[in-house]
């Protein structure tokens, strides 16, 4: 029994990011938390950009609940802006049920401090009407882009994402060492992976430089041009349904080297509580129950939000609600790259995106820019200070 009575109905703050994939299954599971908790979430929407680069601790103050990204989770930790989850209800279930490794993105210390709503990573795009699929190989994809059908987004933080999962496919993942796993940048791998990007940014069009994944879906659903497929974007199940656009788009796993595609990039988002909400168990509560098979698997999927859980994933109705989005990616989902959960890397990953895109637009890999990005943890990564946080 939560906090909330039958005759109250208690109005909780939270945060999420502004897109329909962002926030319509939040609104559109209200019914459930109405039902089951007597509360309602009133939502509001940060743009992708702020998502990715804010850090969390300086709005949790005004939010019960956030939806975050798990790069930022050591920050929040380290600032107290955080409740644990680790005695949420169900917590070993979701862990089962969670699509690759999108619950445990959320752990950091042995403590877990979000759970997983949605589940992202790069894949491919493509319109079924102009083409039969999606490139399986990198080498297919830049054929098609010579062909100019191809799009491709590489705006900073996208640029980083391929450049990930461009080293993570090639067997050198970046950033290895913060966790204690080797070093953090191969050079001669990483050169190699620039310099591809750089071969697929000279056949993608320039307005790709300033793209990301929805401005290359958007491009994608419009009758306005022949592009016919979009390659390391982070899928957008919206985009899959009827009705969504006047076109449809399908999605399929990621390009790779080796025809696995294994590597990608794993994005998604969580849900966490703030450490200032005057309602804990309520909001712990609350965000058990969005990240549960019986939301995930129903009103947040349905009403347009993009599960974290796998039993969606797997559900023929959601299937076929989505043109099989998720069973058509989820190979790429199992297989993701993580990125490192440590103090900083927030700040590292902003640096790293822009020395990356800046060399793709210069057209210039050189030692100069492998030894900028070698010192980055230097500069942004500290170690743990709090005391509390397990």
């Amino acid at each position: 029994m939560t906090e909330a009575s039958s005759n109250t109905l208690i109005v909780l703050k939270g945060m999420t990011w502004d897109h329909p994939r962002g926030v319509d299954g939040l609104r559109a599971s209200d019914p459930l938390l109405i039902e089951r908790h007597g509360v309602t979430v009133e939502w509001e929407a940060r743009s992708l950009l702020a998502f990715g680069d804010q850090h969390i601790a300086d709005f949790a103050r005004d939010f019960d609940l956030m939806v975050i990204d798990h790069p930022h989770v050591p920050d929040a930790a380290e600032a107290c802006a955080l409740l644990t989850l680790d005695g949420v209800p169900g917590i070993h279930e979701l862990a089962l049920e969670s699509v690759g490794r999108s619950h445990e993105s959320y752990r950091y210390r042995g403590t877990q401090w979000a759970l997983g709503l949605d589940a992202a990573a790069q894949v491919s795009a493509f319109r079924p009407d102009r083409t039969d699929g999606a490139p399986v190989l990198w080498s297919d994809a830049l054929e098609q882009a010579k062909a100019g059908t191809v799009l491709w987004s590489y705006k900073p933080v996208d640029a980083f994402s391929t450049f990930a999962t461009l080293l993570a496919q090639r067997g050198a993942p970046l950033a290895a060492s913060l966790e204690g796993a080797g070093e953090f940048l191969d050079r001669a791998v990483a050169g190699e992976v620039i310099e591809f990007m750089i071969e697929l940014a000279d056949v993608v069009p320039d307005w790709c430089a300033d793209a990301n994944p929805i401005d290359v879906a958007e491009a994608l659903v419009s009758d306005e041009s022949d592009y016919s497929v979009g390659v390391a974007l982070f899928g957008y199940t919206n985009y899959s349904r009827e009705g969504f656009r006047a076109q449809l788009l399908a999605y399929d796993d990621i390009p790779s080297f080796d025809g696995r595609s294994t590597g990608s990039t794993l994005g998604g988002a969580g849900i966490a509580v703030s450490s200032s909400t005057k309602h804990a168990e309520l909001a712990l509560a609350v965000a058990a129950t969005l990240a549960g098979a019986e939301a995930q698997n129903g009103t947040y999927t349905t009403g347009g939000g993009q599960p974290g859980n796998l039993r969606a994933w797997r559900s023929e109705a959601m299937n076929d609600d989505t043109h099989r989005f998720f069973r058509n990616t989820l190979r790429t989902l199992e297989g993701a790259w993580v990125r490192p959960r440590v103090l900083g890397w927030p700040d590292l990953q902003l640096a790293l995106s822009h020395l990356v895109r800046d060399a793709i637009l210069a057209r210039c890999v050189d030692e100069a820019l492998l030894d900028a990005i070698e010192k980055l943890p230097e500069i942004h990564i500290k170690e743990p200070r709090t005391e509390g946080v397990a």
